[in-house]
């Protein structure tokens, strides 16, 4: 078994000060032991080493959404590319994209409706380097006897969200705009994102709130909920992942991130080989080096990793890790029409596939 994910060291960076002005929030299982199959990419930078990277987290890694980074890790993907990576929690989106602009981090995912306002807006000398999650990881939960299904069922809503300002909002608010329900008729109020927010919908306080794919799953299981995904009507939802101009033109970062994105893919593709076992390889392996909530309830963890492999794979091999630009271009012009983005940019010059993975 490869060594435990290394603990995450406290950084604050606050370099790229207009992103924090825009109140970037976050957005939300293998065999123990070495791979048996070369994960591809680079070839340790040159000299040989294992080179130190650390990666930016905005939401807990023992999340089965960072599944592909806690693979990596247990079944030996990163050994293999000669990475030694940290994984490192940070304050939201902002403090990420700050600490990676400064060089403090070798990468970090965002959503790819904040990434478009800090491009748009601010200019920040950053590359969507792929899409990750394909199909979002946003659920809006609601109740059977009041259930939100689509767009139009919002108007008079009173809705929770885990923070002002932050990915949950702007999800919600463009979801609105892109299909023709005015922002201000729904109300909106912080409620946080635990599973136990859904007594105040079945009380009848707010009629829905936003929480991740995890928890949407461990509620539907449990309770009256009815879940809906917002990306089915808009364009945009999607994680990708996230460095900067700087990094990307430095050779040997350029190579590490190669590497990183290397494993990531082979990780993607032995979690879903694993699909047709149930992922009990998958799950014995994060298990053994990492605490997930999720696999306590291993119903829902399978679902949970369904949806996820399906949002992962979208498109096919040759598509793993890389961003449809048509749908970006389509994005930005939706956050243009909803107001959340200026107009008259080209997303084309925001993305880079240079390292994307070999099918």
């Amino acid at each position: 078994m490869t060594a435990p994910a290394r603990e995450a060291r406290s950084r604050t960076t606050s370099v790229w000060r207009p992103l924090v002005a825009l109140g970037l929030g976050a957005s939300l299982l293998v065999a123990c032991g070495g791979s048996d199959e070369s994960a591809g990419g680079g070839g340790g930078g040159g000299g040989g080493g294992v080179d130190e990277v650390t990666f930016l987290n905005v939401v807990p890694i023992e999340s089965l959404s960072f599944a592909p980074e806690m693979v990596a890790t247990c079944a030996g993907f990163f050994e293999d590319n000669q990475l030694d990576v940290t994984f490192e929690p940070t304050q939201g989106s902002a403090q990420a994209i700050n600490t990676v602009i400064a060089g403090g981090a070798l990468l970090t995912r965002a959503g790819d409706i904040e990434m478009i306002a800090a491009l748009a807006e601010q200019d920040a000398p950053l590359r969507n380097l792929g899409d990750v999650e394909k199909s979002g990881a946003i659920r809006i939960m609601s109740s059977s006897g009041a259930p939100l299904e689509e767009p139009a069922d919002f108007e008079g809503t009173l809705i929770g969200l885990p923070s002002v300002g932050g990915t949950s909002e702007k999800t919600l608010d463009l979801m609105l705009s892109a299909n023709g329900i005015p922002r201000d008729s729904v109300e909106r109020e912080v409620t946080g994102l635990a599973p136990g927010v859904f007594d105040l919908v079945e009380s009848g306080r707010i009629d829905g709130y936003l929480v991740s794919l995890d928890t949407a799953l461990i509620l539907q299981a449990q309770r009256d909920a009815v879940a809906m995904n917002p990306t089915e009507f808009m364009p945009a939802g999607n994680q990708l992942y996230v460095s900067s101009t700087d990094q990307i033109e430095d050779p040997e970062k350029a190579d590490q991130l190669t590497r990183y994105i290397a494993s990531i893919a082979a990780a993607i593709r032995y979690i879903a080989d694993d699909q047709a076992d149930g992922f009990s390889k998958t799950m014995e392996c994060i298990g053994g080096d990492f605490e997930v909530p999720a696999l306590e309830d291993p119903e829902s963890a399978v679902a949970s990793m369904e949806i996820y492999v399906e949002s992962w794979t979208q498109g096919g091999d040759d598509q793993l890790l890389k961003t449809d630009p048509e749908r970006w271009t389509e994005t930005y012009e939706a956050m243009v029409d909803a107001g959340m983005a200026p107009d008259g940019a080209d997303p084309a010059e925001w993305l880079t596939d240079e390292f994307a993975p070999q099918s």
